[in-house]
């Protein structure tokens, strides 16, 4: 039998049946994973979701983050270093973009590549944050804690992106 638009009764069918899948498919996955930043000028990490929790660090401005679950006013979280804690929900905000140093040491540079000469601090140390302005290629124009800008290299930093977790 034909349709008028010209399909089939059989290819509506699979149609149908692949649609459901993906529906399946789809609500099987465990939800997006979501990269916060910290927006305090310091924030507690702690053990459980509450205040009186053991302190197990301290994280400052544009340390990025990674949400795993959130449970009222608190958020576990993930760090550059899988670490997970516990931090209030009002330190942190997904609408700024960060990242941190991700290596020992890394150069500071003043243009997109190795061919700029180094900023005026020349280097950042691991676990250095920063706030993100904008990509050129494999490199980020970067915003430090006191407003000085930098170049650093993609592959020198961690950056809490947004994307769908899958287990296997």
């Amino acid at each position: 039998m034909k349709l008028a638009f010209g399909g089939s009764c059989a290819s509506i069918e699979r149609m149908r049946l692949f649609s459901f899948l993906m529906v399946i498919a789809i609500s099987l996955l465990p939800g997006p994973v979501w990269g916060l930043c910290v927006s305090a000028s310091q924030a507690n990490l702690r053990a459980k979701p509450s205040a009186k929790s053991k302190l197990l660090w301290t994280a400052g401005r544009y340390m990025p983050l990674v949400l795993e679950k959130d449970q009222g006013g608190w958020l576990l979280v993930k760090d550059v270093d899988g670490q997970r804690a516990w931090i209030s929900r009002n330190h942190v905000s997904d609408d700024i973009d960060c990242a941190v140093i991700r290596v020992n040491q890394s150069s500071l540079r003043s243009g997109p590549g190795t061919e700029f000469k180094k900023t005026p601090l020349q280097s950042a140390f691991k676990y250095t944050p920063f706030r993100k302005l904008q990509r050129e290629g494999a490199w980020l124009y970067l915003q430090d804690l006191y407003g000085q800008k930098h170049w650093v290299i993609e592959g020198n930093l961690w950056e809490p992106l947004a994307y769908t977790q899958l287990n296997y």
